[in-house]
């Protein structure tokens, strides 16, 4: 397989020009760093958006709700509190009146009470006649006649998640009809003795998916029995304490030089950044080789193939297009990388993170932006000589879609492996696919937190050169013989034949 050096850098040369000349291209540049942006954050704004969760309890027992909405308003009344106090008076509910001074412990102390009344007499009627007179007695019932406004004062409360509903005489078939009707999300059965073994307890929802008012309730609902249960053996408040203690494990980290250092928020976010670049690498490779397929396609499905292999052999129109695409890709990818460092360094200050947490030092590593580059450059080889082998066969794209459909679910190991990987960087899961050459960039990259031996490095990257050598030449071979055929695309026989013929 010759190339003529000269004209093969024409090809390029066009190829390189013809897309970055566009404004498309470097709006299209742009906007994907802009939407995987959007969708990193779009489920933490729509999470914030959905309404609270509406639930109800069927207390049997008569006293475990109590307690439990007892310790929920004393809660969120000292959060709501703490809100309001952080606010300068004009932009206070004006329902509230004057406040005066919430640093008071005066104030907390009646805003706990009255807020833990109103919280545990709501199935009474009396709860209209309360009529509040202190500050912390108005701001308990403001929080309970406003909870949605308490909940954009202070995201934080229990009232922004999950939403009691009052169930007045309610039984389990009625509250099963509102569970269809889709007015509550589901509702807590107590049993008539809780503190004796539990059983009985239920919970009840048609929405499995979504669990989390179960988990929180339940924890609540243990605290209290674990208390009463305390209580009732006699046991001192000290005693209980140090029996329920937790044992907490602080993490330390080992560094290269065996010296033993805390772990912090830094160290894991550096440990698992390669998962990031894999990403990063994944959309990079994809998207720029989609590109070389979609050109190839394009221009033999428009007869310019004809006219181009008039000047150039197919050899040498094929290395063109995938040295002119590769600078293409280079564009793109230094683009993003830019972008990606703009993003990290800005994106603490925009989400109120502390300064301390420098991400942009994990996206500056020179271990992980050197490997980026030298995994991207492999990965794109192999793969461009596939899928430009694959485009000359294809009169069309959507022929090119079905012709490459293989190669899509190989693409889609490296996502599917991505996480397992990067938590046991050097387990034998790693191990194994760093030695399969269409994996081999990504499980790389992937490993770039606890690099592996030198041995590997260079057996991998060796390994991954040869095939790349061999993958060009095949896909020579039938780029030679396939962008001027018409018709059905070849059948394997017909393309295993191909590659049998050396080319011209």
């Amino acid at each position: 397989m010759r190339v003529d050096v000269r004209s093969a850098g024409l090809v390029a040369a066009r190829e390189y020009l013809e897309n970055v000349r566009t404004r498309g291209f470097w709006l299209s540049i742009l906007l994907m760093p802009v939407l995987l942006l959007v969708l990193s954050l779009a489920p933490m704004l729509l999470a914030d958006a959905e309404s609270a969760v509406r639930y109800t309890v069927l207390d049997q027992s008569g006293w475990v709700h109590r307690a439990v909405a007892a310790q929920v308003a004393a809660v969120d009344a000292a959060t709501l509190l703490d809100a309001l106090a952080q606010l300068p008076a004009v932009e206070r509910p004006t329902g509230l009146g004057d406040l005066g001074d919430l640093e008071t412990a005066e104030v907390r102390t009646e805003i706990a009470t009255h807020s833990a009344q109103l919280y545990v007499r709501l199935e009474s009627a009396d709860v209209q006649s309360f009529e509040p007179t202190s500050p912390g007695a108005r701001i308990a019932q403001w929080w309970f006649d406003h909870p949605d406004a308490a909940a954009e004062i202070a995201p934080q409360i229990t009232a922004a998640r999950f939403r009691f509903v009052a169930a007045d005489g309610a039984d389990r078939g009625a509250l099963n009809a509102a569970l269809t009707a889709d007015t509550l999300h589901g509702y807590f059965v107590i049993p008539d003795d809780p503190v004796a073994d539990g059983a009985g307890s239920i919970y009840v929802t048609r929405k499995l998916t979504n669990l989390e008012v179960r988990n929180w309730y339940a924890s609540l609902v243990t605290e209290v029995v674990r208390d009463r249960r305390i209580r009732e053996e006699n046991i001192a408040a000290a005693t209980a304490q140090w029996i329920q203690a937790p044992v907490i494990f602080d993490t330390t980290r080992l560094s290269d030089s065996g010296a033993e250092t805390e772990a912090g928020l830094v160290d894991t976010l550096n440990q698992w950044a390669p998962v990031a670049f894999v990403y990063l690498l994944w959309i990079s490779i994809f998207s720029v080789t989609q590109m070389l397929l979609t050109n190839t396609v394009e221009e033999k499905s428009n007869k310019l193939v004809e006219v181009l292999l008039s000047s150039v052999s197919p050899v040498d129109l094929m290395a063109g297009k995938i040295v002119g695409i590769a600078g293409t890709g280079i564009t793109i990818v230094g683009a993003w990388l830019a972008l990606f460092l703009a993003v990290v360094l800005w994106l603490p200050a925009l989400l109120g993170a502390p300064i301390s947490l420098d991400l942009g030092a994990l996206a500056r590593n020179p271990v992980y932006l050197s490997s980026f580059l030298v995994y991207f450059f492999l990965g794109y080889l192999f793969y461009a000589a596939l899928l430009c082998g694959i485009g000359s066969l294809a009169n069309n794209l959507k022929e090119a879609q079905t012709l490459m459909m293989p190669v899509q679910l190989l693409l889609i190991v490296p996502l599917i492996v991505m996480i397992p990987i990067g938590r046991n960087p050097n387990g034998l899961l790693a191990e194994i696919l760093s030695w399969i050459p269409p994996l081999t960039p990504f499980v790389m990259m992937n490993r770039a937190a606890f690099p592996p031996s030198i041995a590997t490095y260079i057996g991998t990257t060796v390994l991954m050169l040869a095939s790349i050598y061999i993958a060009l030449r095949l896909a020579a071979r039938i780029f030679e013989n396939g962008i001027l055929m018409t018709g059905k695309p070849p059948r394997l026989s017909a393309i295993f034949a191909m590659l049998r013929r050396r080319p011209r």
